[in-house]
């Protein structure tokens, strides 16, 4: 590897380190406050799950500590369904906010049953095919960079292809969709708002840049980087490359800080621990009203901005 690589070597450990902890905290945090955990979080819980398990995975993957072992082709059997689940969670999730925002459809709790059998039911048919024919193991040259070569993953570049980048660029080209059309909602309404101030428009911003990383649209940046690394481009592919390193490792911790970093979530811990140390105990009442940017972009998107606030 060279100094370039090495550096994106470095930098994507650490930062699939932090989505760890990130993706962790959050699921922690909304299993212990159930008051605060609404259908859309208990969603965006089971996309937690994936990123806990595929990123602390591919971190333990990427750093070489499996090959040579026999539990190079199960760790990599691991990745490689933990990152399926995730693009088919961000999917469901996804379609959900254009139900709730767009189509203004109050009843998607009856989709769950669907939504389980999308994200976990799905996932199992590429890493029964991949398994079958034997692709599981240490990476070899001539279909892979520098950077990830000598990993435990999927051997055969067809099989790659077939069993995760063809899905996972159907599924963001699907989200990309999506995402337009929530976006388009969450914008009219606020311009139809009254009165509205630079505040909703920063709060605009917020929430759509909340919900683009919870459906895993910074995942744009690493098929353009593959597709871009057949050509001869070079600096395009290194902006692509530093563009997904930061942003796709990012994710659980990107949704941390969009769902966990406000008020209700803050005086909910100082509760939880005040009761050990009483001088950290407040009162939850009066931020009961506080949302996370991306509920109140969605709030503000439904028939009023309380009664959204209030399911998500």
């Amino acid at each position: 590897m060279g100094k370039f690589e090495d550096v994106m070597s470095i930098l994507t450990v650490v930062l699939l380190i932090l989505s760890v902890i990130g993706s962790l905290f959050t699921i922690i945090t909304f299993t212990l406050f159930g008051s605060i955990r609404t259908y859309p979080i208990k969603l965006i819980m089971y996309l937690c799950v994936t990123i806990f398990v595929g990123h602390l995975a591919f971190a333990i993957n990427f750093r070489g500590v499996t090959l040579g072992t026999r539990a190079c082709a199960p760790v990599a059997a691991i990745v490689h369904y933990a990152f399926l689940c995730n693009f088919f969670w961000c999917f469901c999730i996804a379609f959900n906010f254009y139900q709730m925002i767009v189509k203004r459809n109050s009843g998607t709790r009856s989709f769950e049953k669907y939504y389980h059998f999308i994200g976990w039911g799905i996932p199992c048919i590429g890493v029964i095919g991949v398994a079958a024919t034997h692709n599981y193991g240490q990476t070899v040259d001539g279909y892979v960079d520098d950077l990830y070569r000598g990993t435990c993953y999927i051997q055969s570049g067809l099989a790659i292809f077939l069993s995760f980048f063809l899905p996972g660029l159907i599924i963001v080209s699907a989200n990309t969709v999506l995402f337009f059309f929530v976006a388009s909602e969450i914008h009219t309404t606020l311009m139809r708002a009254p009165e509205t101030e630079q505040q909703e428009k920063t709060k605009e911003f917020r929430v759509l840049i909340s919900i683009f990383v919870t459906i895993g649209l910074s995942w744009i940046f690493g098929f353009l980087y593959a597709i871009l690394s057949f050509t001869k481009v070079k600096v395009l592919v290194d902006i692509f490359l530093v563009l997904f390193t930061i942003a796709t490792p990012l994710q659980g911790f990107f949704i941390f800080a969009a769902y966990c970093l406000n008020k209700k979530v803050f005086y909910r811990w100082r509760n939880f621990f005040g009761k050990c140390i009483p001088c950290c105990k407040v009162t939850v009442e009066s931020t009961s009203s506080s949302a996370t940017a991306s509920t109140r972009g969605a709030s503000t998107a439904s028939t009023s901005s309380r009664s959204m606030s209030s399911k998500m």
